[in-house]
C-alpha cells in the first residue's frame, strides 16, 4: 500500500488573512507598507463587508445604487483621516455636509466628520484595498498549524491553498471559531470569542414614484421595528429621482424575522415603514437584505486577540464595537501585533 503524496505548496508568504472586509483591508494595507507579502480571500463576490452597493436598474434604464450595509464611514485616527483625505482627493469619496442625523443621536456622533462613497461605498473599500493581493469567491474549509510553524489554509473541498508564517482571521465571531475548530488556541481565546454578541439586521432598498414625507434625508426615528432611513438621493453622484430609499430594521425586529425569506421580510418591514409614516406605500421597486453578522452589540473588549509567537491574530469590528472604523483599528492593531 502507498501513501498519497504530500500537498504541493508554493513558497510561504509572510502573511495570510481571511476576510476581505475593512479589518482584512486594513492589515493588509499595513502588511505590504511593512513589505510583507500578503494574500487576502473571501469567499464573497466583492470586497468590503458592509461597505456594500447594490446597484439596480430600473425599468426606463435608469441606474440606482443603494448603500444597504454602512451608510458612512468616521474616520477620528490619524491614518484613516489620511486615507479618507486622499479618497476624497481623487474624488471618490466626499465629507457628508455638516448638519446633523434627524432623531436621536448622540452629541459625539454629530461632532465626528463621516464620509460616504462617491457612487457608493465600495468606492471606499476599493480604494483602501489598491495593490493588495486578494482572491475573492474562496471559502476556506480548513485551517491548520504544520509541523514547521507554518499555517496551511484549504479550501472547501479540502485542497490546498496557500502557507503563510502568519494568519489573520477577520470573520465574524461565530465563523471564526468553526474556522479555527482544529487549531489549539491560547487559553481563554474560545471563551472571549463565544461570549460576544452580535445583532443581524434586515435592510429594505425601496424606490417610490409618490414621494414619502420624510423629515430629513437621513433619520434615526424612535421606532420598535425600523433603526434608521437614509433617502440615497442625498449622497453623491445619485440620481435626483425617483426617491430611492434604505431602510435599516433594528436589532429585535431582525432577529424576530431572522429566518424569512428576503420577499417575506421586506413585505412585513414595508408594512412597518407604512405605520411609522402614516400612509399607504406602492413601491416601484422592493428588495430586502439580510446582514446576519450587523451589531457589536456586546464586543470583545479589546482591538484584537493576537499571538505572536503563533503567528495567528483575530480582529474584527465585533472586537470593538459597531462602527465601520472599529474594523479598521482592529484590522491595524492584529496587523501591527504580529509584525509592528
Amino acid at each position: 500500500m502507498t501513501s498519497a503524496p504530500p500537498p504541493v505548496f508554493e513558497d510561504p508568504i509572510g502573511l495570510a488573512i481571511i476576510g476581505a472586509g475593512l479589518a482584512g483591508i486594513s492589515a493588509g494595507r499595513l502588511a505590504r507598507h511593512a513589505g510583507i507579502g500578503t494574500r487576502i480571500f473571501d469567499k464573497g463576490r466583492g470586497i468590503g463587508g458592509r461597505l456594500a452597493t447594490r446597484r439596480v436598474t430600473l425599468d426606463n434604464g435608469t441606474t440606482l445604487h443603494f448603500d444597504h450595509g454602512a451608510q458612512f464611514i468616521t474616520a477620528r485616527s490619524p491614518a484613516l483621516v489620511a486615507a479618507m483625505a486622499g479618497a476624497e482627493a481623487a474624488n471618490l469619496a466626499r465629507r457628508l455636509p455638516a448638519p446633523p442625523l434627524k432623531g436621536h443621536t448622540a452629541e459625539a456622533e454629530r461632532d465626528q466628520p463621516r464620509w460616504v462613497g462617491m457612487g457608493g461605498m465600495t468606492a471606499i473599500a476599493k480604494d483602501l484595498a489598491r495593490g493588495l493581493e486578494i482572491r475573492t469567491g474562496t471559502r476556506i474549509g480548513g485551517i491548520a498549524r504544520t509541523g514547521d510553524g507554518l499555517w496551511r489554509l484549504d479550501d472547501e473541498d479540502g485542497l490546498p491553498l496557500i502557507q503563510a508564517r502568519r494568519l489573520i482571521v477577520t470573520a465574524p465571531p461565530e465563523q471564526t471559531l468553526d474556522l479555527l475548530i482544529d487549531v489549539v488556541l491560547p487559553e481563554g481565546w474560545r471563551r472571549r470569542i463565544a461570549s460576544t454578541v452580535i445583532a443581524p439586521c434586515w435592510a429594505l432598498m425601496l424606490v417610490v414614484d409618490d414621494e414619502l414625507p420624510l423629515p430629513g434625508p437621513r433619520w434615526r426615528p424612535e421606532d420598535e421595528a425600523i433603526a434608521w432611513i437614509g433617502d440615497q438621493r442625498a449622497l453623491p453622484g445619485r440620481p435626483s429621482a425617483p426617491q430611492s430609499l434604505v431602510v435599516h430594521a433594528t436589532p429585535h425586529w431582525s432577529r424576530i424575522h431572522l429566518e424569512e425569506t428576503p420577499e417575506a421580510a421586506a413585505a412585513a418591514l414595508l408594512h412597518d415603514l407604512e405605520r411609522l409614516i402614516g400612509r399607504a406605500i406602492a413601491p416601484r421597486l422592493i428588495q430586502a437584505h439580510r446582514w446576519r453578522y450587523a451589531l457589536a452589540e456586546v464586543p470583545l473588549g479589546s482591538p484584537c486577540l493576537a499571538d505572536p509567537a503563533a503567528g495567528l491574530a483575530i480582529a474584527g469590528d465585533w472586537c470593538i464595537g459597531g462602527r465601520a472604523e472599529a474594523a479598521v483599528d482592529s484590522g491595524r492593531a492584529a496587523a501591527l501585533a504580529l509584525f509592528g
